[in-house]
């Protein structure tokens, strides 16, 4: 599964291969990241449910479609009880947050130099 979260619209819906589930809340969306392994517990809705799947609605933090959370994530949507699913999902956020890096620029502009050759000798 893939969730494009951008910060002009953090509210998500997505659907699971889970049956005949009670609308309403008290479901929990747990993202855990594969690079910091620090989980981060979202409230889901369900909004839709029947015999085929169930469509959930989750709320990112603001700040969250900013910030340079692009990666794998394991997800696991449970109650507050029992686990419902685990499994892979890919975040994107736009535009993908700052790195913290600068451009190097050298001065004066050397980037274009050509080396003269004035001895080569023969061997």
């Amino acid at each position: 599964m893939t969730l494009l979260v951008s910060e002009s619209n953090l509210t998500l819906e997505f659907s699971l291969n889970l049956t005949n589930l009670t609308l309403g809340s008290g479901y929990v969306f747990t993202l855990t990241s594969q690079y910091s392994h620090q989980p981060l517990a979202l409230d889901a809705t369900v909004t839709v449910s029947n015999a085929r799947y169930t469509t959930f609605e989750v709320q990112f933090p603001v700040g969250f479609g900013d910030s340079h959370k692009n990666g794998i994530y394991n997800y696991d949507m449970s109650t507050l009880t029992e686990s419902l699913d685990k499994g892979l999902v890919k975040i994107i956020t736009e535009p993908g947050g700052d790195l913290g890096t600068t451009n190097y620029t050298s001065t004066p502009e050397t980037e274009e130099r050509v080396s003269d050759v004035f001895f080569r000798p023969n061997y």
